[in-house]
């Protein structure tokens, strides 16, 4: 088995399935002696934020030393981006020899008990993590909190639950106080919990429903785990603009790279939960916070991949992370003639999207990067003429990046986003060329 065929062996599996228990994942990590209850883990759920989160939180604790494992999701430039230890890949002699492991032990199961594709993904990350002997493993759960198949850990050294929104709601639940009881699920005895800080009429960032931050907190008095959540009054912003943020949280002097006034929040919540856990033991130091943060990016989440024109690619594909999107642009954008290249999944509100978004777009060009799953670019920009006077559609994104290259200035500002599918299609494209 190579590469290509061990990822294509994983998604030739069951894409989703709600479980009201975790017996078909137990039942595969019994088949391999249990290895997710030989690691220690920081367990990561929200709507949004939990890349970035997850993401930070594993830079501190590889600058502290600590052999780190991060479990993440999607991807946008390999299947190995996943699964990762010091922000090293997994190779793939690694992912085809587990993978093949894992196929002969699974092939005689009856449907019912094989996996879904996140389950064989989350049983292959604790098998690997397991044998590499991590110290410490950042967990992001999928879509979900409680029937989530990471939830199968028997403990965590913290519960991080950031923001909290409207997203998934055919599975989640069709309100914010629904969805945060599930993904407050993840919650366990003992440990601590990190809520996103609470929303408040700050000035830099909007926060956590006051809804869901009640269900977080109440969840963790339940089970007894110690309660934290960023307090905004610790906050100072001393520089924020296209380059990046410089602020002061408590005693920490703090820089990201990361672009919008929403990761100011997610990186006080990283901040928050590094120091509570260094107060309970970690050999976690200030320096190893402060250089862990600040040199920590991301691929696809307001990422800057050209000046002239500018280009940013952004990954996000709900309500509250074109909020975001549209924030940033207002505040570092203005002035600056704006095309927007956008593609949308059939099952996303693309309507509130673009009414959030495209009223700041002098263009508008949408396309579709997956045919089964993905709305046709007719009909995103039927609806996108509702907020932007000049739309076009393309039928690949490799037409419509040239399309909105076209209508893009030097001085200009291309923006793509809308989904993952789209703008790991397009940083192929830039980067390849």
């Amino acid at each position: 088995m190579n590469c290509n065929e061990a990822v294509e062996y994983i998604y030739s599996f069951r894409k989703m399935q709600k479980s009201s228990s975790h017996e078909r994942i137990e039942n595969l990590l019994s088949l391999f002696g249990s290895p997710h209850k030989r690691l220690r883990f920081i367990h990561v759920a929200g709507t949004n934020g939990k890349g970035s989160f997850s993401g930070a939180i594993g830079s501190i604790f590889t600058h502290a030393g600590y052999k780190t494992g991060l479990f993440t999701s999607p991807y946008v430039i390999s299947f190995g981006e996943r699964i990762q230890i010091d922000g090293r890949y997994i190779s793939d002699e690694a992912l085809c020899e587990i993978v093949s492991e894992i196929k002969e032990k699974t092939d005689g199961l009856s449907e019912e008990m094989k996996p879904t594709v996140f389950e064989l993904i989350t049983l292959l990350a604790f098998i690997y993590y397991e044998r590499e002997k991590c110290d410490i493993v950042v967990l992001e759960a999928g879509i979900g909190g409680e029937h989530d198949s990471t939830n199968v850990i028997p403990s965590c050294e913290a519960s991080v639950i950031m923001s909290v929104s409207l997203d998934h709601t055919e599975m989640l639940g069709d309100t914010v106080e629904k969805i945060a009881e599930e993904k407050s699920g993840i919650i366990g005895k003992g440990g601590i919990t990190v809520s996103y800080p609470l929303d408040r009429e700050e000035k830099y960032f909007r926060g956590q429903n006051e809804q869901a931050f009640r269900i977080i907190r109440e969840r963790a008095e339940r089970e007894g785990s110690d309660f934290y959540s960023p307090d905004i009054n610790d906050l100072t912003v001393i520089k924020s603009d296209i380059s990046g943020t410089d602020f002061i949280y408590k005693q920490l002097k703090l820089h990201t790279s990361l672009q919008g006034d929403h990761q100011i929040g997610n990186m006080i919540t990283v901040a928050e939960c590094a120091l509570a856990l260094k107060a309970r033991g970690e050999r976690i130091t200030d320096g190893d916070i402060e250089r862990g943060i600040g040199s920590f990016s991301v691929p696809c989440r307001m990422e800057r991949v050209s000046e002239k024109p500018l280009i940013i690619l952004d990954g996000g594909h709900n309500e509250g992370c074109m909020l975001a999107l549209r924030s940033m642009a207002e505040k570092n954008l203005k002035g600056r003639k704006i095309t927007v290249l956008m593609a949308s999944m059939k099952d996303k509100d693309y309507r509130k999207s673009f009414g959030i978004l495209l009223p700041l777009c002098e263009n508008a060009v949408f396309t579709c990067t997956d045919e089964i799953r993905g709305e046709s670019p007719e009909a995103l920009a039927e609806c996108g003429k509702n907020f932007c006077d000049n739309v076009f559609c393309c039928e690949n994104a490799e037409k419509a990046y040239e399309k909105a290259l076209q209508l893009t200035g030097e001085n200009d500002v291309l923006l793509c986003c809308g989904s993952f599918y789209l703008v790991s299609d397009i940083r192929k494209i830039i980067f390849d060329d």
